[in-house]
């Protein structure tokens, strides 16, 4: 065996090795929450893994990854026949937990360094050893197993079991690959049964069987034989199939195996046997069949020819687009020529008509009488052509015996048979333009094809990323006695190869961050009336061309006014400077290194880092991070990664005379309204969609940057008569949007902006169309997300106004209403007037802030929402003394005087209905906080 062969088996051995370790782990993880029959199959999962590592191991030459797999192996072993299941303790998982550990850093450094023994694989191993001794102090010594020389004893139940379960699919495949080998794939098939050879022989070699070695060994010498014809591969294939069923068969009766006499396939070959070298012992590479994972010839390369061929790809999209776009305008104009073609026919078809009639009329009537026919004019001067000579009417013929013409003749004769000749090769033309469109279409489908198995290549499951942190968690829980649940979501979701080192320690830190910040301790979480067990979500999704992943937690949340007081005592703003900050604000300075909100230091937390590593890391791979918490509820970080390159579809559109791409997964539906139809709401226009107001803005309003274009104002779609409007959805909410046109939906390649370029806000990348233009990709999620502080009515190209930061002691204000579009829109009209906003989702998360010291001085409140409605909220408001003075107005969409009455029964202070007067609701506000003063 040559290197580059060694290298491509120590590669496959090293993958399947980690999926191994991977799933050993995996499993003793599921154990401790899994009921006894997942307990017992997960044993066995783990039991066939170290078996096949220290099989894989030995035949490799990596003696000490195959001790300690044995003595792994011999602890399942006890686990499994000396341990009583269905009471498993926490700390015989733990131990095999170290001993895993200890298996991956032998496997790591014996890879590394080619298997030499080092001070560290020695002090690993002695763990391993040390664990065993533990085992088997406490669970007693498992049975000998029984001498493997199956020649003279019987075979040993765990042989049988082997033998029985894992060795058939193993000659199943053997004898599919016989029975469907044909000449064109041969090669196919001679790979294939090497692989399965590498399975049967490794069998052996880890069970010491080398009888059953000699029955496999035959396959070797075909598979390597010169000039390997079909029939030559079948017949003596099956003869090998039949020899291993019958050595199995053998071996479950717990027979000797009587290895058959096989001739070699040529004369070349069937020399003595030690000239065979080393073609058997290293260059096995084991597949497991408890792990469905298969190992195939692998190569290494490059990750930046992969990024050149993924781009690549991408131009080839491009360029195929382009192409689509020139066989249309090819369809256009054979369309064109057809028409035409048309109208030349009907104009032959008048010159046919005049020429029969010229050529059987009478040539002296047609003199005398001038006014006979279209041309007669013309033919008073044109001589007559006579067979093809020019002479005057010949006396000697009548008309009818010989026929006489005029070059007109001659010329509309050339005019016909010219359309006909254009006729036919429109025809051909139509042919090619249909021949071209097919082309078109196989051109799409191979380019699907190649983008997918391209994208593969540098793609790896999210699981990749997040199967460490399960075990992370675990040991954390067991170090400060809290118990928190881990639940991953979107683990197939694929990302980019190269974004998982960037995400590594992101996610490991904002798990750290949750576990200790925000899940509280046991007997708090129960007398908050939460579950004792706390649970921190990770969630991995695509949208609109961006990877988003969600790190979440149910804990108590994040304090804006702790912050504020860090801030202050810190240095880092005055008091003043603090009170004017957002809560958006207050949240960036958690990303600020060195910052932290604990007052001690500890272990996890206290020592400012974590938090400015998470935004660091993710700028590496211009990935961005935002905060989203409620007090008492948890806390979101919010993770976007843009794709390397996503090709998807979009709705091209068009606003202030561009066009621009709107991914169409956030596209939640397509409208074309009625300007009647847009309700206002003070000076902001509203859509009723689905049973609630949304927000309408115009495109452009919400978008940060401008293209020089001609002096006139750009067109408003909101005046057009019918106004296309998309509703968009994201996890910031919905929101209606106006545009001048749809164009249509198209496939587009998203490209990413380069650095050093920042991104704007509300843009994702662009992209190239085929006629070469660059068009903007919306990032629909920062649009929905950022309040429209543009009014409507006011002129398009009127910036965002500079609002002055409101006073600490200006009336503050509670806005309750399910719907996150009311929310803002109510939030951004009265900061506008100068008063502070806090917002609620329903009637029972305002109930709580009120409970948590909330000091509100007005609240508005909708009717119908969930957990808690408005009516429900009034209620407990008003029965609640510390409370009860507090002013109520009630805003939404019933009118009736039924649910007036009730609010008002109820004690609210005032009524309103959606949609509003803003200055209406201004003009009363004041009024209503007075009310409270009294």
């Amino acid at each position: 065996m040559n290197d580059i062969d060694l290298n491509e088996l120590i590669d496959a051995f090293t993958a399947e090795t980690q999926e191994f370790l991977q799933s050993m782990e995996t499993n003793l993880l599921g154990m401790e929450s899994g009921d006894l029959k997942q307990r017992e199959a997960a044993v066995k999962e783990m039991f066939r893994a170290a078996h096949s590592i220290k099989g894989a191991g030995s035949m490799l030459g990596f003696n000490n990854v195959s001790a300690a797999a044995h003595t792994l192996e011999e602890c399942f072993v006890i686990f499994r026949d000396r341990t009583d299941l269905s009471a498993l303790e926490q700390t015989t998982v733990t131990l095999l937990l170290q001993g895993v550990d200890a298996l991956k850093k032998i496997t790591t450094e014996s890879i590394h360094h080619s298997d030499v023994s080092s001070p560290d694989q020695t002090e690993n191993l002695e763990i391993i050893a040390q664990i065993q001794l533990q085992f088997e102090r406490q669970y007693g010594r498992p049975e000998p197993p029984a001498v493997p020389v199956i020649s003279k004893s019987p075979a040993p139940e765990t042989l049988k079991l082997i033998f029985e379960h894992e060795l058939p699919p193993v000659l199943n495949r053997l004898e599919t690959e016989l029975s469907q080998a044909s000449e064109a794939d041969l090669a196919t098939s001679v790979t294939a049964l090497n692989q399965v050879y590498y399975q049967l022989s490794g069998l052996a070699g880890m069970l010491q069987l080398p009888d059953f070695g000699k029955v496999a060994e035959p396959l070797r010498d075909l598979i390597d034989s010169k000039d390997l014809t079909l029939e030559q591969l079948q017949s003596q294939g099956w003869a090998i199939a039949q020899n291993l069923q019958t050595a199995r068969q053998q071996i479950l009766a717990g027979k000797a195996i009587d290895p058959p006499k096989i001739s070699p396939p040529t004369q070349e070959e069937s020399q003595p046997e030690p000239k065979t070298k080393d073609t058997h012992a290293p260059s096995t590479a084991p597949t497991p069949s408890s792990v469905p994972s298969p190992q195939r010839p692998t190569i290494r390369v490059d990750l930046e020819r992969l990024t050149e061929l993924v781009n690549l790809v991408g131009e080839l999209v491009i360029n195929r687009t382009n192409l689509e776009l020139q066989e249309s305008e090819l369809r256009g104009e054979v369309k064109r020529i057809r028409r035409s073609i048309i109208d030349l026919n009907q104009f032959g078809g008048q010159l046919r008509e005049e020429y029969d009639r010229m050529s059987f009329g009478d040539w002296k009537s047609a003199h005398d009488n001038l006014g006979i026919g279209k041309f007669a004019e013309l033919n008073q001067e044109i001589p007559t052509i006579t067979n093809g000579k020019s002479s005057r009417p010949n006396s000697h013929f009548d008309v009818l015996e010989m026929d006489q013409y005029t070059e007109f003749h001659s010329t509309a004769s050339e005019v016909i048979e010219t359309t006909e000749a254009i006729a036919q090769s429109a025809t051909k033309l139509d042919s090619l333009s249909m021949r071209f469109e097919r082309s078109i279409d196989q051109l799409r489908r191979i380019t699907e094809q190649l983008r997918s198995r391209v994208m593969q290549l540098r793609v790896v499951s999210f699981s990749r990323a997040v199967d460490h942190l399960p075990r992370a968690l675990r040991d954390m829980c067991l170090t400060y006695d809290k118990d928190v649940n881990l639940l991953l979501l979107g683990r197939d979701t694929k990302i980019d190869e190269s974004l998982l080192d960037a995400l590594r320690d992101p996610l490991v830190h904002l798990v750290r961050n949750a576990f200790d910040h925000g899940i509280e301790m046991p007997e708090i979480r129960q007398q908050m009336g939460k579950p004792a067990s706390g649970q921190i979500e990770i969630e991995a999704r695509h949208q609109g061309g961006q990877t988003i992943i969600t790190v979440a937690d149910d804990g108590k949340g994040i304090d804006p006014e702790i912050i504020r007081h860090k801030i202050v005592k810190k240095g880092l703003a005055t008091e003043e400077q603090a009170e004017d900050f957002s809560i958006a604000e207050l949240y960036d300075f958690l990303f600020w290194p060195g910052f932290s909100t604990v007052e001690e230091v500890s272990d996890l937390s206290g020592r400012g880092v974590g938090l400015d590593v998470v935004r660091a890391n993710l700028r590496t791979v211009r990935g961005t991070v935002k905060v989203d918490s409620r007090l008492g509820k948890g806390t979101s970080f919010i993770i976007k990664l843009p794709l390397l390159l996503s090709i998807t579809d979009a709705l091209m559109v068009k606003t202030d005379r561009n066009k621009i791409a709107v991914p169409l997964d956030a596209v939640e539906e397509i409208l074309h309204i009625k300007a009647s139809e847009v309700h206002t709401a003070g000076n902001q226009p509203m859509l009723w969609w689905r049973e609630e107001f949304i927000r309408l803005v115009r495109l452009q309003d919400l978008l940060e940057y401008s293209v020089l274009g001609p002096d006139a104002p750009s067109p408003d779609p909101l005046t057009q008569e019918h106004i296309p409007v998309l509703v968009l959805a994201s996890s910031e909410g919905m929101l209606a949007v106006a545009v001048e046109r749809l164009i249509g939906q198209q496939e587009i390649v998203v490209k990413p902006l380069p650095s050093p370029l920042s991104k704007p806000r509300g843009v994702l990348g662009s992209t190239i169309l085929g006629d070469g233009r660059v068009v903007t990709i919306l990032d629909v999620d920062d649009l929905v997300g950022q309040p429209s502080a543009n009014s409507s009515i006011a002129p398009v190209s009127g910036k965002v106004p500079h609002l002055a930061p409101t006073s600490s002691h200006a009336p503050q204000i509670l806005v309750v209403d399910d719907s996150y579009t009311i929310r803002q829109l109510l939030s951004l009209m009265l900061t506008r007037a100068r008063y502070r906003v806090v917002q609620a989702k329903d009637g029972l998360d305002a109930l709580e802030k009120l409970q948590n010291g909330l000091d509100c001085s007005l609240a508005i409140v909708d009717i119908e929402m969930p957990r808690m409605d408005g009516f429900e909220f009034l209620r407990s408001l008003r029965s609640t003394q510390r409370f009860a003075k507090i002013p109520v107005a009630m805003l939404t969409s019933r009118s009736g005087e039924k649910h007036r009455q009730m609010a008002m029964e109820l004690g609210a202070n005032q009524y309103f209905t959606k949609p509003y007067s803003e200055a209406q609701l201004l003009e009363a506000i004041p009024k209503l906080i007075k009310h409270q003063t009294i």
